[in-house]
């Protein structure tokens, strides 16, 4: 794709933006605390930019200063209208499996762009809901430009004034979950908007608010984005948010092991269920191969294991007792708490620390 189709300049935008008399229709939105009716026009797919900060492409971004060892504010140091900037974002969104479908919708001539869900850009012509789209349009012009002519053009409400990185990011929060309820965010992007959402003071309730969802919804997707962080963490891969989401598969299990947490009582039941979940987690297939069950499910047996006292955090005991074997006797036990033995889960084989789990279950 050539650089023709990355964008004009802020300046050179504003000088070009089509007049308020020109537009063909009207978008409702609220900004800046007001209701308002924005005009749409309708613009060429070259000038307009992609939006740095869009939600859309943040697991992206942290890989990418992960990988490359960068520092936390590297993309706030670069020029985010340069033509090598727009075509990285360009990149990191045509990587995004939310991508499929609207490529597929698309790609089919018969489905056009709607009036009634038009992109929405700030007046210098940088696009806050829609970049995923944009995206799509200008793979599916460049590719056959008289197959997809009908691509060349967008639908496109401008606001009136330019306003706050938080405004901006309000706004776009909205649009994903009221407005464009097919094309919402998915569990990691919209995550890491709630976290840095928290990390600024607002309560679960203010974000819920905003994007239509109960405190009690918000305090959950915390729990499980702290929890993925913790286990990055614990693999060495803190900040490869797109490889958990694309190439790990592990939702569920972060949902699971909340769930189970939650009903453990102890900090140190807790932990052990953590240490248990992050090494069934970091290789999934040699936990669950051969077995007829899943990660999740193993999860849910090793919490009440835990409770019976047959899974131990072999790091925790050394403190106060010498190293023992994998497998070390323990007292008797009454029958009510079942005879069997303790199982190190830091130290045994992920395939054995499963067989284990399934055989205490």
């Amino acid at each position: 794709m050539g650089d023709e189709f990355f964008g004009l300049g802020p300046s050179a935008f504003e000088r070009t933006r089509p007049e308020k008399t020109q537009s063909i229709s009207a978008y409702s939105v609220k900004w800046q605390g007001s209701d308002l009716n924005l005009p749409v026009f309708k613009i060429n797919i070259r000038v307009l930019r992609y939006n740095l900060w869009n939600t859309r492409v943040k697991p992206h971004l942290n890989q990418y200063m992960a990988q490359n060892k960068l520092p936390e504010n590297y993309f706030e140091t670069i020029d985010k209208n340069s033509i090598e900037t727009q075509r990285q974002i360009n990149g990191f969104l045509r990587k995004n499996p939310d991508r499929k479908e609207a490529f597929k919708f698309f790609k089919n001539q018969g489905n056009k762009p709607e009036v009634q869900e038009p992109l929405v850009a700030t007046p210098d012509g940088r696009i806050l809901n829609g970049n995923q789209r944009l995206c799509v349009f200008r793979e599916l012009y460049s590719s056959d430009t008289k197959k997809y002519s009908h691509l060349e053009m967008a639908y496109v409400a401008i606001l009136p004034t330019k306003g706050t990185p938080q405004q901006e990011r309000d706004l776009e929060a909205t649009f994903q979950d009221t407005k464009l309820s097919a094309a919402m965010f998915d569990w990691v992007q919209q995550g890491l908007w709630l976290s840095e959402e928290k990390k600024k003071g607002k309560s679960n309730h203010a974000i819920g608010r905003i994007i239509g969802k109960s405190q009690d919804e918000v305090a959950r997707h915390l729990r499980l984005m702290e929890l993925a962080t913790q286990f990055l963490k614990s693999i060495n891969k803190e900040g490869y948010w797109v490889e958990l989401r694309d190439s790990m598969s592990l939702r569920q299990a972060f949902k699971t092991l909340d769930e189970q947490i939650g009903k453990l009582k102890t900090v140190e039941e807790k932990n052990t269920l953590r240490t248990i979940a992050f090494r069934l987690m970091e290789n999934p297939e040699k936990a669950s191969k051969g077995k007829g069950t899943s990660v999740h499910l193993l999860i849910i047996s090793a919490a009440k294991s835990i409770v019976d006292g047959q899974l131990v955090d072999g790091k925790k005991k050394t403190q106060s007792k010498p190293k023992t074997a994998i497998l070390a006797p323990i007292k008797k036990r009454t029958a009510a708490t079942r005879s069997k033995d303790e199982i190190d889960v830091t130290t045994v084989d992920v395939s054995g620390l499963a067989d284990a789990i399934i055989d205490q279950g």
